[in-house]
């Protein structure tokens, strides 16, 4: 049997998730059909709207929908009868609603957007059909939201009741994985391995997940599971999860400069050093408290001697040491919280260099992106808008409906065209089996039992394709328009003229946002990475250029973030592209180091400052070059401004101030230059030599 036989065969998961959707959603039917609903088929579709294998994602999904849909029942209430004597200003304000709700839903990027999405689009799926009749308002709307929350409940107790599978320990396994591949990631670069393109995939992919688990970990919170009491440390470790990337890509810079600067013979005590840190990580335990003092006077000894073979090589060494106790309290921090999360424990935590908490964590987001599709909704609804009022179609309310609303299901991606026209193609083939179901089966069909079974034929099956990520878009297209095409009743009604035009109202309706998409909305994954890129490189000029202010772990967030949502666009990237070939890890580390000099540069004196200034001033000419061409290059002055800093360093003292500064200056300097000749003017390592020496006695 071959490989992708056994990818697509269903597994017993698979067939156990289409039957208990399945059976939530005839249990919906029955009710609505025992309490006389509006339209049973509401509450049918809701089902596999919101079913999903995890129980605590089903949870957390359907509050969501019920949330969004009585908002836009409510805004349906306020806008149709206030508005249905001018046409063209209900299409309008309902559209703008439609496009308000969906910027705020782009801009949350959190499971909760789907709330405001459902609040938008509500608005158009029942203001649109009541236009003729603007009294039956309220009682539509509210029918709505009745039978949406028949749907949920009934797919909310059967995905809890039967066979459930929590959230809580899906995402430990998550967790568990992820360590498992940092540590592997982090040994990899201590080894000297930190460039090479497995560990860089590994990085990236790392990035990608850490995303992911911010945005899974909000369903864990609806969970039945034990670990629904410990979101919060469950969040906590995410954030360390992230800093941890950065401080790991940190080290392959200076090991690579180390290695440059020593022509590969490191010091005894630097050996010795990476070793004890790889055996620590290998070894999946929190260092004890011997052992942490013994790593730190190994530190104090590689930074010595460093120093003593010239004075590049111990800026280096002590470039090294720092980032390595970040490390190793990062990962002591990340070993104790998943502890805590498998026994409800509470340890205190060590890594607090920056501050790392925040009761929400700074996100990228695209407030362009966020306009430009609400503008591809407004138009795509007044498009079908137009038609449906100047040709005085009776169903034509389908189309705008419609139109708008595929606009908001797929505005998360680059490009949605193909994935809508992929929508639009599983509907005509909805239509179709409706058709054949309605007017050669149904006539055959007496009493509820018959009609759940027949419906099994068609929805089973169906089912299944929604647990494959390749097949999901075919598989809900179908379960989700299946029922609403068939507009189940508790009575048959074969019209037959009613039927093909509400459909074929739907099939343009689609059509038309197919087509203002393209138009529009549709954008390339390389554009949207190069507006992602831009936004880091503005985020450091703005720290290089404002004294103060800067918040180092905000900006550590947001550009791990970005890092996260470029990771997966690259594989569409052309490899010999300026976007695939930025390092926006580097530019991440770059924006960190420019923080950390701006912090220290506020505790220096005013006379001591000028050196500081200078490099903060170089860097941000050099990231505003970068936002007007993408593919510029730090240039030589550059460097003569970091070197001449660093000269003037020498002479300032050791206080914590300086060592700081000097630290940050240093970092930026192998990470922009990496090939270049590291070694400072002998002057200055006589003069800091000297230093040392009169401090030593």
């Amino acid at each position: 049997m071959t490989s992708s036989k056994i990818a697509t065969e269903p597994s017993l998961g698979d067939v156990v998730f289409s039957i208990k959707a399945f059976i939530a959603a005839m249990l919906a039917l029955f009710i609505a059909l025992c309490f006389d609903l509006t339209n049973p088929y509401w509450a049918v579709g809701t089902v596999y709207i919101v079913a999903h294998p995890l129980s605590g994602a089903t949870t957390s999904k359907a509050i969501y929908r019920l949330i969004g849909t009585a908002v836009g029942g409510t805004m349906t209430i306020i806008l149709v009868p206030n508005l249905v004597n001018a046409p063209e200003l209900l299409v309008l304000a309902i559209s703008l609603w439609m496009a308000f709700c969906l910027g705020l839903s782009l801009l949350d990027r959190t499971p909760r957007s789907y709330s405001f999405m459902l609040a938008g689009y509500t608005t158009a799926l029942t203001g649109f059909p009541i236009v003729a009749s603007p009294e039956t308002a309220f009682p539509y709307a509210t029918a709505r939201v009745e039978e949406i929350a028949l749907g949920i409940i009934c797919s909310a107790v059967v995905s809890r009741i039967f066979f459930p599978r929590h959230a809580g320990p899906v995402l430990a396994a998550r967790i568990n994985a992820w360590l498992r591949d940092g540590a592997e990631l982090a040994i990899g670069t201590l080894r000297g391995q930190g460039r090479d393109d497995s560990l860089v995939s590994a990085a990236r992919r790392l990035a990608a997940d850490a995303v992911d688990l911010h945005s899974f970990t909000t369903h864990v919170a609806y969970d039945t599971s034990d670990l629904r009491d410990i979101v919060g440390r469950t969040k906590v470790l995410q954030q360390r999860m992230v800093a941890l990337l950065p401080i790991v890509s940190g080290l392959s810079d200076v090991l690579a400069a180390l290695d440059k600067a020593t022509e590969g013979a490191s010091t005894p005590a630097i050996s010795q050093l990476l070793g004890d840190v790889i055996d620590a990580i290998e070894s999946g335990v929190v260092l004890t408290e011997d052992k942490r003092q013994e790593l730190l006077a190994l530190m104090d000894k590689a930074e010595a001697e460093g120093r003593e073979q010239q004075q590049w090589n111990g800026l280096l060494a002590h470039n090294l040491t720092a980032r390595l106790r970040d490390l190793l309290q990062i990962w002591d921090d990340c070993l104790n919280l998943r502890q805590d999360i498998e026994s409800g424990s509470h340890h205190d935590l060590r890594w607090r260099r920056f501050g790392t908490s925040f009761d929400r964590s700074p996100i990228h987001r695209d407030y362009g992106m966020a306009v430009h599709s609400g503008v591809s909704v407004i138009l795509a609804t007044f498009v079908a808008s137009a038609i449906w009022i100047f040709t005085g179609w009776p169903q034509g309310s389908a189309a705008a409906m419609m139109a708008g609303v595929l606009c908001c299901i797929f505005a998360t991606m680059d490009d949605p065209a193909p994935m809508m026209l992929k929508f639009l193609y599983i509907s005509i083939v909805a239509i179709v089996s409706a058709f054949v179901f309605e007017f050669a089966l149904m006539p055959l069909i007496h009493g509820y039992v018959a009609l759940a079974a027949a419906l099994g034929l068609v929805l089973l099956p169906a089912g299944l394709l929604m647990t494959k990520p390749s097949l999901t878009i075919y598989g809900l297209g179908f379960c989700v328009n299946f029922p609403n095409m068939l507009t189940l009743q508790d009575r048959l009604n074969l019209d037959l003229a009613s039927f093909i035009n509400s459909n074929v109202a739907i099939i343009v309706g689609l059509a038309i946002a197919c087509g203002m998409t393209t138009l529009v909305r549709s954008v390339g994954a390389e554009w949207t990475a190069y507006r992602v890129l831009r936004s880091g490189w503005a985020d450091i000029v703005a720290v290089a250029r404002r004294p103060d202010g800067a918040d180092f772990t905000r900006l550590l967030y947001r550009m791990v973030d970005r890092f996260g949502l470029i990771t997966p666009r690259l594989a569409m990237i052309p490899a010999d592209s300026a976007v695939a070939q930025a390092d926006i890890m580097r530019d991440l580390r770059n924006g960190l180091n420019t923080i950390e000099l701006q912090r220290y540069r506020q505790l220096l004196a005013r006379d001591k400052r000028d050196a500081v200034d200078s490099v903060l001033s170089g860097v941000a000419a050099y990231y505003q070059r970068k936002q007007k061409r993408r593919d510029a290059r730090p240039d030589e002055g550059l460097l003569n401004t970091l070197d001449n800093s660093l000269v003037a360093m020498v002479g300032l003292g050791r206080n914590s101030a300086v060592e700081g500064a000097r630290r940050s200056i240093t970092a930026l300097r192998y990470t922009l230059y990496p090939d270049a000749v590291s070694v400072l003017p002998a002057a200055a390592c006589g003069s800091k030599n000297q230093l040392v020496k009169e401090n030593a006695a």
